[in-house]
């Protein structure tokens, strides 16, 4: 564990160094923060706001999460620091989940100061605060960081495969959109009820506004669940077969 622990204060430290990092940081924010003002302002349902809101973050992910994982194995090759890491006496597994928690640490922390749009709404406009429902929010955050779980874990697996961070990049958003857009819009591309039910199964919309609404089905946690051990499976797989 202590061996964990300081790969993971090496990869958070990493990065806040990367001035990447803080370009990320203040993308999301700027894009929550206008998109969150946007809703609020053109909708008068409060909750509706709140699980736009949420739509806003996971779009957001689309462009940070394969930007901040890029680099997590890529750059390592690149600056000639992977062979000496993994020359050191550490176990593969170790070193990808270390930098797994590092990077899902960091983008939690980044969504951390959208918690305050809610409290804005009930300091702001006391004579709606009451629609406020904190269990779903609650819950639209834990479906946030599941599926942000799942994803950093296949922007890991990417960079491990390649050595150019830039692909590593374009295949985990080119990835993480059919997920997004594939469960929005196959529906009117298929009279198949199969292909429409696997397409809303898969669909990472959906699953986040049905969440915002207070609604968590446990087939979501289950997706996500495994595909975050998978991912991270395979990500140890390809930095074994690097070695």
């Amino acid at each position: 564990m202590r061996t964990f622990f300081a790969l993971w204060r090496r990869e958070l430290a990493a990065m806040f160094l990367s001035p990447i990092a803080y370009v990320m940081l203040m993308f999301f924010l700027l894009v929550t923060g206008c998109g969150f003002y946007w809703l609020v302002k053109e909708n008068l349902e409060v909750m509706r706001s709140i699980q736009g809101l949420m739509v806003v973050i996971w779009a957001c992910m689309l462009i940070t999460i394969p930007v901040l994982t890029m680099r997590t194995f890529a750059e390592e090759r690149k600056n000639g620091t992977f062979e000496t890491m993994m020359t050191a006496p550490v176990k593969d597994s170790t070193v990808v989940t270390a930098k797994f928690f590092g990077v899902l640490t960091f983008f939690i922390l980044m969504c951390l100061p959208t918690l305050l749009y809610p409290l804005i709404i009930r300091l702001l406009a006391p004579e709606v605060a009451h629609l406020v429902d904190p269990v779903s929010i609650a819950s639209g955050y834990f479906m946030v960081g599941l599926i942000a779980a799942a994803f950093v874990a296949l922007g890991m697996l990417a960079s491990a495969l390649t050595s150019n961070q830039i692909i590593a990049a374009i295949s985990t958003f080119s990835i993480m959109s059919i997920f997004f857009f594939g469960g929005l819009f196959e529906p009117h591309l298929s009279k198949n009820p199969m292909v429409r039910d696997i397409g809303g199964y898969l669909s990472s919309a959906l699953h986040l506004m049905e969440s915002a609404r207070g609604v968590f089905d446990s087939r979501s946690l289950v997706l996500y669940l495994s595909a975050t051990v998978f991912f991270l499976f395979a990500a140890v797989k390809a930095v074994e077969a690097r070695r």
